[in-house]
């Protein structure tokens, strides 16, 4: 059975104003779902920047390259691979396309941009095959699989775990922007060897994505989600997987438990001891079910 998937709950609340840079989706007939964690705008110049509709004084575009590139990656996403399609070959193919696109719909020319100035994101997508359901990563988005009532982590925690130390002690000092300068530095490594691969421009990357297949035991429930939402278990402790995933079934459960974040994020003034470069963050998760 290739599909088999239900969509149970979602929610995406961004940190500010407008749409935010987080995106999710699903489509049950093919089995296939996704969270997508655009990477805060950098950078020095915009590459897809608002536009204004001639005579209606009305902006088109997008509130950040961040965004453009969330936007256009889940939207590629529901076009599924084909049956037997390698996952890091579908998602080269997704990859190759969204590079044509910014090519094309980029106010400046691209090429030549360096690394900070590109649009990026951290992504994480599922497809059930049969009894077996394959996860992969790029960047630092989760997931937590409830199969037969074992819950499973899959995602790269200490990744961000060693993220929050190392804001925490740039941002000891007093200093933020110096870990933007810090973010900046390692944007422009991203995708080359030695530093983390994430979805922006690179098809290479794909290779490098991390996959994970589990078997299906029965009925499933999978939360995806971004490390906005993942807060809550990192840095915060406030959830272990078993426990965020009982609170995630429960009635409106994303909802209360996005709720539950915002409130950990009023105090700036805890940014550097929780290794916060940004005291509120996007929050994205998506629950889906299998049967």
């Amino acid at each position: 059975m290739a599909g088999g998937l239900s969509f149970v709950d979602a929610i995406n609340w961004p940190s500010g104003q407008g749409t935010g840079d987080d995106r999710y989706g699903f489509d049950e007939s093919a089995g296939t779902a996704w969270v997508v964690d655009g990477a805060t705008d950098i950078g020095t110049m915009r590459l897809f920047p608002d536009a204004l509709v001639a005579g209606a004084g009305q902006a088109l575009g997008w509130e950040s390259d961040a965004a453009w590139y969330a936007d256009r990656l889940s939207e590629r996403f529901t076009r599924p691979p084909g049956r037997d399609e390698p996952a890091r070959a579908y998602l080269e193919s997704v990859i190759r396309d969204i590079a044509a696109m910014a090519r094309s719909e980029a106010s400046v020319p691209i090429d030549g941009q360096p690394r900070h100035n590109l649009p990026s994101a951290g992504g994480i997508w599922m497809r059930r095959q049969q009894d077996t359901l394959e996860i992969a990563t790029l960047g630092d988005c989760m997931a937590f699989v409830d199969t037969g009532g074992q819950c499973e982590i899959v995602g790269d925690v200490e990744g961000i775990r060693e993220e929050y130390r190392r804001w925490g002690e740039t941002m000891r000092g007093g200093d933020r922007e110096a870990g933007f300068a810090q973010a900046r530095d390692m944007r422009n490594r991203m995708n080359t060897d030695g530093a983390h691969w994430v979805f922006s421009l690179h098809p290479e990357a794909a290779q490098h994505a991390e996959l994970t297949r589990i078997g299906l035991r029965g009925d499933s429930s999978i939360l995806l989600m971004s490390d906005g939402f993942f807060r809550l278990v990192e840095p915060y402790g406030a959830y272990d997987a078993a426990g965020l995933m009982t609170a995630a079934r429960d009635e409106d459960g994303l909802s209360r438990l996005a709720a539950e974040l915002r409130q950990r994020e009023q105090n700036p003034e805890d940014d550097a001891a929780m290794g916060r470069l940004k005291t509120s963050d996007d929050a994205c998760a998506l629950l889906v079910a299998i049967s």
